[in-house]
């Protein structure tokens, strides 16, 4: 191996963790090994760097292929106040968690039952390889999952259609009845790994907290119309409170039905493998930074209403609910609880009713991200330190083109024209 084509990782820990992980996959200290970027063209990973290791053995084997392996390598940043903007230690120690204490309990625990994991538990997530959790060297090795064809929408080209939406909800489901089921029967161990998780980004204190009263001006401002003034009354209601304390009360409320949820279901951190036809058939779901102690459809208005149109959920809204309902279900009573008695249907609704309007306050600080122009480069290096040496204050515009803010305010409006027709709000 040459040493320099692990010299784009700065941190010689990482780079040992890296060698020795592919030598043994290799079960061989003689290969070939590259590093290049894993992230889309256009993206910015806020919380840390990804990259993809390929590599292989150095000698051809006996067919004359050389067959070439890869895995995704998650690296914390460096930079100090990007690392403090982003919160990047603290989300890093939370994936670490997820994948080697929470993920490993949650399959066991439905081998127990009886479950078969490869077939029908849950499965919908790339096999973690190592872990580094410290200070300044935090890092993920992991499956990747291009290798069997699963790959994200392309925000920038694509749109999420009623498929994709399906399988996820479907994929929530089965996610989220590990939770309940542990709950029910192992109650102490379900406290003792959800206890772990408090929330890392939106808490009362948070540094986040100016940053959320300044975006939600954005909800008034693109229902100021005459013909909004309906829907601007419901904003104004809702806005009486401070917008981060409202996420805070969702967050906190219904945790007698709360669940270890994934927190940050958009649409690229989930990937999909397609049909010939180009139909999705499969789903993983990845970056597990966020994830929190919530009610289960904190997770299912994150996809909704981030990820698709209004005339998608016009179409399909109510089915998207009864899908996963119908899935948690049967999931559920296959790990021995009685879905009917921990979450039923209209307890359901009832979260939806109540807290349904956290994914409007969330919306005014993930859709300028979603909306960004594919070529629009941002240097997360400098906006945090800008921002942590009080040269400016952390602001969406930065994220927004003239065109793509005009895309940003129609689809904020369209979730307000929702969350008021679905009384959430």
């Amino acid at each position: 191996m040459v040493e320099s084509e692990l010299s784009e990782i700065s941190s010689e820990l990482i780079r040992t963790t890296v060698r020795e992980t592919v030598e043994n996959e290799l079960k061989s200290n003689n290969y070939k090994i590259n590093v290049s970027s894993a992230s889309q063209s256009g993206d910015n990973n806020f919380i840390g760097v990804v990259y993809r290791v390929s590599f292989c053995k150095e000698k051809k084997i006996e067919n004359g292929v050389n067959s070439i392996s890869k895995l995704i390598l998650k690296v914390a940043p460096q930079n100090v106040a990007r690392r403090e903007q982003f919160m990047s230690r603290p989300c890093f120690l939370r994936e670490i968690y997820l994948y080697n204490e929470v993920l490993p309990y949650f399959r066991e625990f439905e081998e127990s039952k009886g479950v078969i994991v490869d077939e029908n538990g849950f499965t919908e997530y790339p096999k973690c390889f190592r872990t580094v959790d410290i200070e300044l060297d935090e890092c993920v090795l992991l499956e990747d999952l291009s290798v069997s064809g699963f790959k994200m929408i392309d925000r920038y080209t694509e749109e999420v259609k009623a498929d994709h939406v399906y399988l996820m909800m479907k994929l929530l489901a089965k996610y989220h009845a590990i939770s309940f089921a542990l709950k029910d029967q192992q109650p102490e161990k379900f406290k003792e790994l959800s206890s772990n998780l408090d929330e890392i980004f939106f808490c009362r204190d948070s540094m986040l907290r100016d940053y959320f009263l300044k975006q939600s001006e954005d909800l008034s401002n693109v229902v100021s119309g005459d013909e909004d003034a309906h829907l601007l009354e419901k904003v104004k209601k809702l806005l009486q409170q401070h917008p981060m304390d409202v996420t805070a009360d969702c967050f906190e409320t219904g945790r007698d039905a709360a669940v270890i949820a994934h927190g940050d279901t958009w649409q690229n951190n989930v990937m999909y493998k397609y049909d010939n036809n180009g139909k999705p058939i499969d789903i993983r779901l990845i970056d597990w930074q966020i994830a929190r102690h919530v009610s289960p459809i904190i997770d299912i208005v994150y996809f909704i209403f981030f990820c698709t149109t209004k005339e998608l959920r016009d179409a399909h809204y109510d089915d998207f609910l009864k899908t996963y309902h119908e899935t948690l279900s049967k999931h559920i009573t296959k790990l021995g609880s009685d879905p009917e008695t921990l979450f039923p249907y209209k307890l359901m609704l009832e979260h939806f009713h109540s807290l349904g309007k956290v994914g409007l306050i969330l919306a005014t600080v993930m859709l300028p991200i979603i909306m960004k122009d594919s070529a629009q480069e941002i240097n997360l290096d400098e906006i945090s330190e800008d921002v942590v040496g009080n040269k400016k204050e952390l602001d969406a515009s930065i994220f927004l083109s003239i065109e793509s803010n005009k895309r940003y305010n129609q689809r904020l409006r369209e979730i307000i024209i929702d969350m008021v027709r679905l009384e959430y709000i």
